[in-house]
């Protein structure tokens, strides 16, 4: 019976796991549909980091020739570059904020890409009137957890934008 109750905490502890409390799937679908329509005239949504990194340091930004980074790039920089990681809540907060100030004020000196990624791009326009605090929280939910979190997100389907 020990051997059973165990195995049912572990199991429990594992699933629980895979799913933050942090995330909320409809607030990451509203976010998926306001970055389709608002954002991907410039933005690709997903393509693979060895990808990106040879287009923009070996190619020159010649083999894609992007408009500007793609959402999965600004996911991951978005997490790494901005406020504290500790705090998965706070966190979103922070991004957030990092998001509303860069889309209603951008500017070179607050960019979070690479040099030799951002040096292909001209500074975005400002979104100001374009996109409401509303939206930007939900693109921020979508993009802080496009790739998923501990390496599982069931909602994000990589496969389908590969073959596009």
């Amino acid at each position: 019976m020990k051997t059973i109750v165990s195995l049912f905490v572990f199991l429990s502890a594992v699933f629980a796991s895979e799913l933050p409390e942090e995330f909320d799937k409809l607030l990451y679908e509203k976010g998926e549909k306001v970055f389709e329509k608002k954002c991907m005239e410039c933005h690709e949504k997903y393509m693979d980091i060895p990808l990106l990194m040879k287009n923009f340091i070996e190619e020159n930004n010649k083999l894609l020739n992007l408009k500007a980074p793609t959402g999965n790039e600004i996911s991951f920089r978005l997490k790494q570059q901005i406020g504290s990681r500790d705090d998965m809540e706070f966190h979103l907060h922070q991004t957030n904020d990092f998001l509303k100030d860069y889309l209603y004020n951008p500017d070179l000196s607050k960019t979070i890409c690479l040099e030799g990624v951002i040096r292909h791009f001209k500074v975005m326009p400002s979104m100001k009137g374009k996109i409401t605090e509303e939206e930007i929280e939900e693109v921020n939910h979508f993009l802080y957890f496009l790739e998923g979190f501990n390496g599982v997100n069931k909602f994000f389907h990589k496969e389908e934008l590969e073959l596009k």
